[in-house]
């Protein structure tokens, strides 16, 4: 095997032809294991010594050579190719050292002291390996002995190399201690003979209160004369010592001495320092010790500083502990970051916290959340989005926390933001909450309602969607409409879907009513605005189209006979303007197609279309069809044809509510049919059985008033189960014709079983499926207006789909389309803004080109009219956008938008209601108020009188 059977790229293999078959680094990993050092040499040139192998080790190389034993060769190959040897691992925050030592490896551990890179003194979860040696000492049970020699030799080693014998752990444990409670006397020798610095046995106290001096006293008294005293040891302060102050919460013992390396300029090696777990900041934070970070912020302490132990920076660590005098000072200090942590936002980790930790006495998430929401400097995104696709309002919502929804909803959360489980924060939020805040996106000016300039302010922030970009941002960008491409994608790119959330709550129960508030309404009425021409253009289309394919179907197709002039050159005029209308038919059915495939084959009506265009082709395109053929398409196409025209002149809104009665009670007889249909099929088998049988012609009477053959079509009825099965379909009706049912072959059976079918089918389940539509009908009726908002918003999602591409509703393939790949279900054949289409897309849209500033003015004593602010500075957006906003372009000048005076009313009614609340809620503080006072005034009377009666007479 050679070097030439790979290639090398940025010291990574990348194979080609190998010879080891298989990927090399595995390779590598099985080498060391099954101790193949032939392999292992040849392999070691080209892979990545660095790389980290997954489950079940998550370990490097050298890791898992100095964790096995015998691997002496291999470590010092290692070794010899400068691997790292103090590099902490991330999942077991362990070095190489740790892992010699956890596993009882002394030859491992030799090797690793022998290197000059080693730093003895590194800690893995706060512990040196001196201290992880003697602490393994501790949990030692089978074969004892051997292994304490061992781990003897080890601590030898370690304090041979100099490693800190005062070093403590994460809680003050210092290795004299650990092995003064084991009665480790071998290692307290060694200890004694090989420390550099005088060894401490005063500073750690257990929660006894014992030291390592007591136990020393205890168990080796003659060993306690050859430690220096107390007095003898030079006090030092060293980052161990600040460290366990920290963790014992010492809070005015820490500050005294960081104070001292203050004065004496020596406390930056300090601030960057770290125990292997955290720096000082970050322990003082989680630690809520608000004095600490005030000291070490003051100092020059980095406040994003992390180390590898814990990569959250100080900042967040305060949000998710909900401390606020901790967060107010960082959020004081200027070189602050604000950014996301670990794919999630300060105000996620804040919310997160509130579950988590909410047994903290210290903790103030709401002030926490507040601070962090109104602080001028931060660039907080409350819709940023973590690894699961979640916002902070899914959080708030799935806590149940409502005064935290209403917080974010404020500060512009958007709730249609759907997460990897394609759930909006809708799906948790409460209706009641989510009505507080409509009823707060409707205020005025402050005008008196009679006053001429009195006006009602509308807000739709909740609905835009985080890439549309925020006004502040929009207002310091340069204009969109440059001609650079870095402009053109920011362009396309804030272009969204605007009613994805108003399509959710038209599927959830419990905030469907929530459809007629005035703001949602109001909402809709500029959609429609917006979406009504091409709505009506597409109507005008399709009519034209059907209107010429019924004339040319009456008129042309299948005649024979000559026509006068006038009717020939109107047949040719609908002839072409049928290929016309088919053309841009198919050529609208495609475009469909390719922006959502699953999508549109998921739709029964898009089938009908689909079936129309094969038909009307064949109409329109093959005119020496046989007759018989002719007359069955062209019944096929004028009842494929209505029926589409019916249903797209149903989607208008104010005729919603027909279709949407026809549509139900259709689907409700079919489901109530297909349950019965067992019955009434075995009625039509039962009837075929007793009238199958045939009589012979001599027997029967002739019946004068019809011919032979008709006779005989009467009688052979139920001649088969087919046959059968049809004319009881038609009996269902009440058409029984009981007079053609030959009865007399079994007259008895015939009869009861006849009977039993008049009741069970015609009376019972006819007036039953009657009694079903009028059911409908009317609760469809009672609830026409929000009925007609469900259809209008569905009929916007629509267009937004198609036009913008909406990928997260009308998009979501239905359940029995979930075995397709994931790749498949979200198939985009083209993208509709890649088209020239853009114009339109942008038309239908009101975020941010129509609507900049996401709200509406309406003036009621002015005949409702809209108003529509606009930003500052001006010259945002192009000639074109300019005049939308202020409704002066050529397409808008004829439009003067008046909003709907229902819409208008029910706006007055919810600024009444509020104000009322508010009123009663200033009402409910002032009694609140004395009743505090009164409370007040009875403790000091019980306190005054607890005086008087324990005062001598």
């Amino acid at each position: 095997m050679t070097r030439d059977n790979y290639e090398m790229k940025s010291n990574r293999l990348s194979r080609g032809g190998s010879l080891f078959g298989g990927d090399p680094q595995v390779q590598l990993r099985t080498a060391l294991r099954t101790n193949d050092i032939v392999t292992f040499k040849k392999l070691i040139n080209y892979v990545d010594l660095e790389h980290v192998y997954e489950y079940p080790d998550y370990k490097s190389c050298l890791e898992l050579a100095v964790s096995e034993p015998k691997k002496q060769d291999f470590i010092k190959l290692l070794l010899q190719h400068q691997v790292q040897v103090n590099k902490c691992n991330e999942t077991h925050n362990a070095a190489p050292i740790h892992f010699a030592v956890e596993n009882g490896n002394i030859e491992a551990l030799k090797l690793l002291l022998e290197d000059d890179r080693i730093d003895v003194n590194i800690k893995s979860k706060g512990n040196t390996a001196l201290l992880l040696a003697i602490k393994k000492i501790e949990d030692l049970e089978d074969d004892r002995e051997r292994e304490l020699d061992i781990y003897e030799d080890m601590v030898e080693l370690l304090l041979k190399a100099g490693c800190n014998a005062n070093s403590p752990d994460l809680k003050g444990i210092t290795p004299v201690y650990s092995a003064a409670k084991q009665g480790l006397e071998r290692v307290i020798t060694l200890i004694l003979d090989y420390s550099k610095d005088p060894i401490d046995l005063d500073s750690y106290k257990d929660r006894r209160g014992k030291t390592a001096r007591d136990f020393l006293k205890e168990a080796f008294p003659h060993l306690l004369d050859k430690f220096n005293s107390s007095s003898e040891i030079v006090e030092t302060i060293d980052n161990d010592k600040l460290f366990s102050f920290l963790s014992r919460h010492e809070e005015d013992n820490f500050i005294r001495d960081f104070s001292k390396l203050v004065k004496k300029n020596e406390h930056r090696p300090a601030l960057a320092a770290n125990n292997g777990m955290n720096t000082m900041l970050q322990l003082a934070t989680e630690k809520g010790l608000d004095k600490v970070v005030g000291t070490l912020l003051l100092s020059g302490a980095d406040p994003n500083a992390t180390c590898s132990g814990n990569t959250y920076r100080p900042i967040a660590i305060a949000c998710q502990y909900g401390f606020y005098k901790i967060l107010k000072r960082f959020t004081e200090n200027d070189n602050t970051l604000f950014d996301p942590v670990n794919d999630e936002s300060l105000i996620q980790l804040i919310i997160k916290g509130m579950r988590s930790y909410s047994g903290n006495s210290k903790a103030d998430y709401k002030s926490c959340l507040e601070l962090l929401l109104s602080h001028p400097k931060n660039n907080i995104d409350v819709n940023y989005r973590d690894i699961k696709y979640n916002t902070a309002l899914h959080y708030a919502a799935r806590n149940g926390d409502n005064d935290t929804v209403l917080e974010l909803l404020r500060k512009g959360a958007c709730i249609g933001i759907r997460n990897l489980f394609d759930e909006p924060p809708l799906a948790d939020i409460n209706a009641k909450t989510l009505e507080t805040y409509l009823n707060e996106c409707v205020t005025t000016n402050g005008e008196r309602p009679s006053d001429d300039d009195y006006e009602i302010h509308m807000k739709y922030s909740f609905l835009v969607y985080p890439n549309n970009n925020s006004l502040e941002t929009e207002l310091t960008k340069v204009p969109l409409m440059d001609n650079s491409n870095n402009n053109v994608k920011e362009y396309d790119a804030i272009l969204a879907p605007e009613t994805d959330a108003l399509l959710y709550m038209t599927r959830n129960e419990e905030l469907r009513p929530l459809l007629k508030h005035p703001v949602i309404t109001s909402f809709l009425y500029l959609k429609w605005q917006r979406i009504s021409c091409l709505f009506y253009a597409n109507i005008t289309f399709y009519s034209l189209l059907w209107l010429c394919l019924i004339l040319y179907i009456i008129l042309g197709y299948g005649v024979e006979h000559k026509q006068p002039n006038s009717i020939e050159a109107l047949n040719v005029i609908t002839h072409i303007g049928a290929i016309i209308g088919l053309i841009l038919l198919v050529i609208r059915e495609l475009f469909q197609l390719l922006v959502a495939p699953i999508r549109y084959l998921q739709s029964i009506e898009n089938w009908m279309e689909i079936a129309l265009i094969i038909v009307t082709t064949w109409i329109v395109c093959y005119d020496s069809a046989p007759e018989s053929t002719k007359q069955q398409l062209s019944a096929v196409a004028i009842l494929l044809s209505s029926a589409e025209l019916v249903l797209l002149i149903g989607q208008f809104p104010t005729l919603s509510t027909n279709i949407v009665m026809l549509r139900t009670v259709s689907w409700n007889f079919f489901k109530f049919l297909l349950w019965y249909c067992i019955l009434i099929i075995a009625f039509a088998l039962s009837f075929y059985t007793l009238f199958r049988q045939e009589i012979d012609d001599d027997k029967k009477a002739p019946n004068p008033n019809c011919t032979g053959k008709e006779e005989d079509e009467e009688e052979d009825f139920f001649v088969d189960p087919g046959r059968s099965l049809f004319k009881t379909i038609v009996m269902l009706t009440g058409e029984f014709d009981a007079g053609s049912i030959k009865f007399g072959t079994f007259p008895v059976t015939s009869h009861i079983i006849f009977i039993v079918f008049v009741f069970m089918i015609p009376i019972v389940l006819f007036n039953l499926l009657n009694g079903l539509a009028v059911s409908d009908t009317q609760a469809i009726r009672a609830d026409a207006e929000l009925v007609g908002h469900i259809s209008r918003i569905r009929l916007i999602s629509y267009f937004e789909s198609v036009l913008i591409g909406n990928e997260t509703s009308y998009a979501r393939p239905w359940r029995c389309w979930s075995w397709l790949p994931t790749d498949i279900q979200n198939l985009h054949i083209i993208k509709p803004k890649t088209l020239c289409i853009k114009p339109f897309a942008k038309r239908i849209t009101l975020f941010p080109h129509f609507l900049p500033k996401y709200r509406i003015i309406v003036k009621p004593n002015q005949d409702n009219r809209i108003e529509i602010p606009r930003p500052e500075p001006l010259g945002k957006f192009d000639d074109d956008d300019e005049d939308i906003e202020t409704g002066r372009c050529c397409l808008e000048r004829c439009r003067n938008y008046r909003l709907d005076r229902s819409i208008v009313k029910n706006a007055k009614t919810v600024i009444t209601t509020m104000a009322n609340v508010s009123e009663s809620d200033e009402i409910k503080a002032i009694f609140t108020q004395y009743e505090r006072k009164i409370e007040n005034l009875q403790n000091l009377l019980e306190k005054v009188l607890d005086k008087l009666e324990s005062r001598p007479y």
